[in-house]
């Protein structure tokens, strides 16, 4: 793969060096790597590893010029089809990110510090994955940058083996102790701090050098410092060695190597290099100084910011030559086992992967129940198509109990726009929780504007779904078919035209052992009584009255299931009692009511236990379909051939009426003749009708339920036993009229 690491300059420093390192393992493994910084002395070894260098003034703190870098370097990315953008410091995320983004390539962050959690520095919990170089960082990001655990990834930093190797001390010692102490001029690194530690040692007489790398002469912490030297009388005692590239070299030079650093490091990568070389090192008990340092094993801690402590565990190992021992051997050792080059580029290597080849896919389908679970052969075919794939959904509250045990996700975002996400600061805390799990790619199934709005605001690279109300916030929008199709197969245009394969149009339904166990206590199976039994659901979705059919009509029909000697049952939602109360009252035969008493599964698996099953255009129906259950289903103002799934078993009763179908929740002709047109006898010939083809297939094949896999039945197309026995009655009784008559001419 192509990698394009971004950081401020190519001068000295530790971040620097981890670029290199990493830069030379990548290209030693058949990567390319480019680097993007302001330049600095180190372009050149970066060259001489095979990496490429586009120079670009990506330090620059203005936001003009952080702006003017962001074409040039979308360019580089689309150019060199570079497959991961890697920041490494905030300015240079900044740019990166906006440009990662409009290349749509993924983009990924390594904090090197304690950073404030102000505005300037949230972007770098903004990468796909976050690197932090210790633990004590990574709790530092989750706890204060608010970092989801899922998206961080601890690698420490390593060295090179071969290039730091193993140096051991002189076996004798003159006398004369030279203390290293490297890294950029900063308060942070305690430089005051080890020079009145060396004033404290000199005052013991003890012969000591301080010698201090990577200093500028012209910067004013270097004046603040050679003042404070002067006031402590000095001058003798420190060696100013500058800017230095040969840090193997260097500390090999030294005996003692101290880090006495005041505010947390992320790493401490000179305490590392020390132990690779074969130095004694007493560090800061502070950051992640303290994972780094086994204190009297491996080295020595002190607190940080105290002068005589830090000259009381120098002292301690100039003096104590089997502890000195120690340190240099169990130093070296922790380096091979846990901190070399190839470990960090390995592990690198592993998150560009996970970015390449496991994106994290977000899929919206915030609308109602019976729309959820018509997303299942969907969400199948998303996870064929990407198997290794993070794929989460964005779905109503009232509809994920639908898919709560969906095998193919991984993580469920609720959306509860009546209450926690409503208003102004729902929406924005909505998403902001969106905008945390870094997604790559927005699959819209639910094609609204107010989902095309939230990918869009959520900072989603990669938007998919129809070209509809707002689709230009969609950069990968798909034109609306131009013919009419069925639910799924509406899904499944969006997805082939956006190059994913689908996988068949089987509706499916998790239900637990635990849901099975409630349905067997709510029918319970009498083990004398083998009559068919109905499940009926006269409710539906409170907003669309027009959708229901009478309540009288009900009461009648449960009368003539019951008079033919069939188990009827009554299903419902908790909202939808009222109405099983007052068919109880209008009815003689008092079905058996289960209104209010069921989960969505728990119903699943009730509807699953009866023969044939009645309902509107509503999610229950679709539940059957998923169960496969035959079903008998009421139609009015809304169209058949747009909401029933392939997978429908049954027969479906629809008026042509020539308002309909409308769409509309309110009657525009107040006849609400769509739905009064369909009679008690109508739909009671069509349960007869099914169960009477469901007592031929357990005589004759397996039952339809039972099987693997189950065929859409056209409603009109395939008449029952029933009916056909009357058609040939009919056709009978006009063959005997007509002879009668041509008799009697």
């Amino acid at each position: 793969m192509h990698v394009l690491q971004l950081l401020p300059n190519l001068t000295v420093g530790g971040v620097e060096r981890g670029v290199l390192d990493l830069a030379k393992g990548l290209i030693a493994r058949g990567h390319r790597v480019s680097v993007v910084s302001a330049g600095g002395p180190l372009v050149e070894r970066l060259a001489a590893l095979g990496a490429t260098h586009y120079q670009l003034p990506v330090h620059k703190k203005s936001l003009a010029a952080m702006w003017s870098c962001v074409p040039a370097l979308t360019q580089i990315i689309r150019a060199n089809h570079v497959d991961v953008v890697h920041a490494r410091s905030r300015i240079p995320a900044w740019i990166g990110f906006v440009a990662a983004r409009r290349a749509q390539r993924p983009f990924v962050t390594t904090a090197h510090g304690f950073y404030a959690p102000h505005a300037g520095s949230r972007v770098m919990a903004w990468g796909r994955l976050v690197i932090a170089p210790s633990a004590s960082l990574g709790d530092y990001l989750v706890e204060r940058f608010h970092l989801p655990k899922q998206r961080l990834r601890v690698i420490v930093r390593g060295v090179d083996t071969e290039e730091f190797a193993f140096h051991p001390p002189p076996a004798a010692h003159d006398g004369s102790w030279r203390i290293g102490l490297f890294g950029r001029l900063s308060r942070i690194k305690g430089h005051d701090v080890a020079l009145r530690a060396l004033a404290a040692m000199r005052r013991k007489g003890l012969a000591v050098t301080l010698c201090i790398a990577g200093a500028d002469a012209e910067s004013p912490q270097h004046r603040t410092l050679e003042a404070l030297i002067h006031s402590l009388q000095l001058e003798e005692a420190v060696q100013w060695l500058g800017l230095r590239q040969d840090m193997p070299a260097l500390i090999a030079s030294v005996d003692l190597v101290v880090v006495p650093s005041t505010y947390p490091e992320s790493f401490g990568r000179v305490v590392v290099e020390a132990k690779a070389v074969g130095r004694p090192v007493v560090a800061s008990r502070i950051g992640a100084l303290a994972e780094l340092v086994d204190d009297g094993a491996s080295g020595l801690l002190v607190p940080a910011g105290d002068p005589e402590a830090l000259a009381r565990a120098l002292t301690r190992l100039i003096t104590d030559d089997a502890l000195r021992a120690r340190c240099v051997d169990a130093g070296r050792r922790e380096v091979e086992a846990k901190w070399t080059a190839d470990q960090m580029v390995e592990r690198t290597l592993a998150v560009y992967d996970e970015c390449v080849t496991r994106p994290r896919i977000l899929i919206w389908k915030l609308s109602a129940l019976g729309d959820a679970i018509l997303s299942t052969p969907s969400l199948r075919a998303i996870r064929r198509h990407f198997p290794r794939a993070y794929l989460a959904l964005a779905v109503g509250r009232s509809a994920y109990e639908a898919v709560a045990r969906c095998p193919y996700l991984d993580e469920w975002f609720i959306y509860d726009g009546k209450r926690k996400d409503r208003g102004p600061w729902g929406a924005w805390r909505w998403i902001r929780r969106l905008h945390r799990g870094a997604f790559d790619l927005s699959i819209d199934l639910q094609n609204s504007r107010r989902t095309h709005l939230m990918a869009w605001a959520a900072g989603i690279p990669v938007r998919v779904g129809f070209r509809r109300k707002l689709g230009w916030l969609l950069n990968r929008g798909v034109r609306l078919p131009r013919v009419v199709l069925g639910p799924i197969a509406h899904q499944h245009h969006l997805l082939r035209q956006a190059g994913l394969s689908t996988d068949g149009e089987a509706l499916e339904a998790w239900p637990s052992a635990l849901d099975e166990q409630a349905a067997d206590r709510l029918v319970p199976a009498d083990a004398g009584d083998s009559r068919p039994l109905v499940g009926l659901h006269p409710g539906g979705s409170g907003r669309w009255a027009t959708k229901r059919w009478d309540l009288g009509r009900w009461a009648r029909l449960c009368d003539a299931l019951a008079s033919r000697h069939l188990r009827v049952v009554i299903t419902g939602g908790a909202e939808e009692r009222a109405l099983g109360e007052a068919i109880q009252r209008m009815t003689v035969s008092r079905p058996h009511i289960v209104i209010g008493q069921t989960s969505v599964m728990e119903l699943a698996c009730l509807i699953k236990r009866c023969d044939v099953f009645v309902a509107h255009d509503s999610s229950p129906l679709h539940l059957a379909s998923a169960v496969g259950t035959p079903a008998v289903a009421l139609f009015g103002p809304t169209d058949p051939a747009r909401h029933l799934p392939t997978a429908f078993l049954g027969q479906v009763i629809h008026k042509d009426v020539f308002c309909s179908p409308c769409y509309s929740t309110t009657c525009r002709t107040v006849t609400h003749a769509c739905m009064k047109r369909i009679g008690v006898e109508e739909v009671l010939r069509a349960i007869l009708a099914l169960l009477a083809d469901a007592e031929i297939s357990n005589n004759q094949i397996p039952n339809p339920k039972h099987q693997t896999s189950t065929k859409h039945q056209a409603p009109s197309t395939k008449p029952g036993v029933a009916s056909l026995v009357i058609g040939i009655w009919c056709l009978e009784f006009v063959w005997k009229l007509g002879f009668g008559a041509w008799c009697f001419r």
